[in-house]
């Protein structure tokens, strides 16, 4: 991260504080990678097979559109076979934090 100064990177965190999830940075102001594990999950099932997974910052309410969600997809055996994610009020295939975990089924898939 040359040329970046510490307050544009503290900026940087405290805009997507309400949606993403923290941004964990070293002693050097380098991102630290970090996993799923540090999010709240979410997932519905029918029978064994996962068909919604949801993650989002701990303490979230299901209602708020803070939300990362996929559906997942199976064949006749139970592979999975994909993982498809939700279009966004702007009309865009989106990964990002931006659904409510109550309204997933009402959601269009990709």
């Amino acid at each position: 991260m040359l040329g970046v100064s510490p307050s544009s990177v503290k900026e940087e965190v405290t805009m997507s504080r309400q949606t993403r999830p923290v941004i964990k940075l070293d002693s050097q102001l380098n991102t630290l990678n970090d996993s799923e594990h540090d999010l709240e999950f979410r997932g519905e099932y029918s029978g064994t097979s996962m068909i919604y997974a949801g993650f989002a910052r701990p303490g979230s309410d299901e209602g708020n559109l803070v939300w990362k969600i996929m559906k997942l997809a199976y064949d006749i055996a139970g592979n999975l076979t994909s993982v498809k994610w939700p279009i966004n009020a702007s009309g865009a295939v989106s990964s990002d934090f931006e659904f409510s975990w109550s309204g997933r089924a009402g959601y269009t898939y990709v």
